[in-house]
This record gives structure tokens, C-alpha cells and sequence, in this order.
């Protein structure tokens, strides 16, 4: 299952002097880094500062840099790591912002919805569960959050990921069922336990399978703001198969890249609005009519 990144070594928050639980410092040092790279002070696919450097700078050990960087890694903003060189801004192409920045924004308001059509959560899940860590720490504290996503259903024989020399070889889309009820698990977790621990007053998440995959990721957010993305075709190898094979794939490959929609865009026009209401539309008739509740366990 995903995690989030609290509570590994050197991690802990301080304590104040009333005894409540202050921002732990792994989160402290990533809040100044990712306002460093939203604001421009470290430019994209430039270095961030070496470990031992962040180290001496924010005072800090070895494992709290670690878990800081993973969790700018988790949003996109910093590439994966490479052995012996310094972590660097990832790029965002025409200044995009990843999705765990419009979650971020999000689950600011009072009342948080999300409906989401994509071909895993495995992004969506990374960036709730931060927010859920917030939520825990008393950062932020939304009256309710209703939560809805359609993903491609683990009964149909989907067309990828699909093994490039044997189309029937089950192997590739066990896989992705695998990855699917992972993430979607992990997702409702991380929201179901602010209802048990009553942190959240209102929490609703449903999760329902489609008879097929998605050309596109779409996520509605808060009925305000609409992220397109696009998935491409690539070929991959799948590794860690039980009998140690490796398989030579095709899958569907998405960069990350979201294309926002505001429907209160200074200046929107009738169009816009009808654009909004389509696309909502099209998420609610696919809900309803099509979509079926997906079994996250098995």
C-alpha cells in the first residue's frame, strides 16, 4: 500500500510548550523548498542544494532531508533521484502545476469534492493522504469531503497493458488490477479514517469500475476547476513478474502534464460555462448508468 512519508527516522515534529504537535521538520523543510520552486528562486530541471548542504542549512539530519524530498517527489515537483547527483526541479512545461498542487488548493475550502476519471489513483492517492497528514496536525480542517472516482473495472479484458509478443498473456493486466485496487485502497483509507477519528465531520468516497480505459484523466475539483491530461501509448518492460520474467509491453504513459479549467475564470463566457456543464455531464451520466461499484479486495 502507499504511505505517506511522517514518521520515519528523524521525522518528528517538535512538541510546544502546551504539548500540542508542531509541524514535524521533514514538512518544514519541504514547505521552504516547494516555495522555492513555485515561486522561481529554483528554476526547472535546475539542482536543488546537495543533502549535507540542506543538512547544515536547516539544521537538520540525514533521514528529515530524505523524507522531505520524497515528499516534493510525491507532488512532482522534483525528479526521481539519481545515484550521486543533487535532486532537481522537475519540468512542469508552460508553467503547469502537478496535481498535488490543485489538491492542495482544495481541500482549502470548506467543502472539498473531487470526481476523478482516471486509469489509476496512484498520484491522486500520494497527494490526498499529504493532506490527510495535514488534516491530522490541525493544518487545515475541511467540514466535508465527498470524493467519487470511476476506474476501469477489474472484470474486462482492457486492450493495455497488453504483452507485445503475447496479446493473451494475462500477466500485464493482473498488474494493473493489482496497482488499481492498491491506490484506491490506500486513497479511501486515508480519508475514511478522518471520519473515525472525527476530524472530518462528513466523508464520503465511492469508487466504481468502467467496462473500459481512458484515452484521457479528468478530475472536477470542488465544481470550480476541471484538469485534463493525456495518456500516450509507449513501449515498457514489466519486471518483479513471480516466475522472474521480464515482459516487453504496450501501456498507457502519462507525463504528468494537467490542463486547467476554472469555470470562474475572470472573463469566462456563456461557452465556457456550457463547456463546464458538458464535461460534468459527461462524468454523471457515466456514474450513474454505466459505472459499478468496484470490489477493492481479492
Amino acid at each position: 500500500m502507499a504511505s505517506t512519508t511522517a514518521g520515519k527516522s528523524g521525522d518528528a515534529g517538535d512538541t510546544g510548550a502546551d504539548g500540542s504537535v508542531e509541524i514535524p521538520r521533514y514538512r518544514r523543510v519541504a514547505d521552504d523548498l516547494r516555495a522555492m520552486i513555485l515561486d522561481g528562486r529554483i528554476g526547472q530541471d535546475r539542482p536543488l542544494p546537495k543533502q549535507q548542504q540542506l543538512q547544515r542549512r536547516y539544521r537538520v539530519g540525514r533521514g528529515t532531508v530524505q523524507s522531505a524530498l520524497q515528499l516534493l517527489r510525491e507532488e512532482g515537483l522534483i525528479e526521481e533521484g539519481v545515484p550521486g547527483r543533487a535532486a532537481r526541479v522537475a519540468q512542469q512545461g508552460s508553467s503547469l502545476q502537478p496535481l498535488a498542487h490543485h489538491i492542495a488548493r482544495a481541500f482549502s475550502a470548506k467543502h472539498v469534492s473531487l470526481d476523478v476519471w482516471s486509469l489509476t489513483v496512484e498520484t491522486l492517492s500520494k497527494a490526498i493522504q499529504n493532506q490527510a497528514a495535514e488534516i491530522r496536525q490541525g493544518e487545515q480542517r475541511p467540514e466535508s469531503i465527498a470524493v467519487r472516482v470511476l476506474l476501469p473495472d477489474l472484470e474486462t479484458r482492457h486492450p493495455y497493458p497488453r504483452h507485445v509478443d503475447d496479446p493473451d498473456d494475462p500477466r500485464p493486466l493482473q498488474r494493473l488490477r493489482h496497482v488499481i485496487r492498491t491506490y484506491a485502497g490506500a486513497l479511501e483509507h486515508s480519508l475514511t479514517t478522518l471520519a473515525e477519528a472525527h476530524l472530518v465531520e462528513d466523508v464520503r468516497v465511492e469508487i466504481r469500475g468502467m467496462p473500459t480505459i481512458p484515452g484521457e484523466k479528468r478530475y472536477i475539483i470542488n465544481n470550480a476547476e476541471i484538469l485534463t491530461g493525456f495518456y500516450s501509448i509507449r513501449r515498457s518492460h514489466m519486471y518483479n513478474n513471480p516466475d522472474g520474467a521480464t515482459l516487453d509491453i504496450l501501456e498507457l504513459y502519462s507525463d504528468g502534464s494537467l490542463f486547467p479549467f476554472t469555470r470562474s475564470a475572470p472573463g469566462a463566457s456563456p461557452l465556457d460555462d456550457a463547456r463546464f456543464e458538458q464535461i460534468r455531464q459527461w462524468f454523471d451520466t457515466r456514474w450513474e448508468q454505466v459505472a459499478r461499484p468496484l470490489p477493492l479486495s481479492g
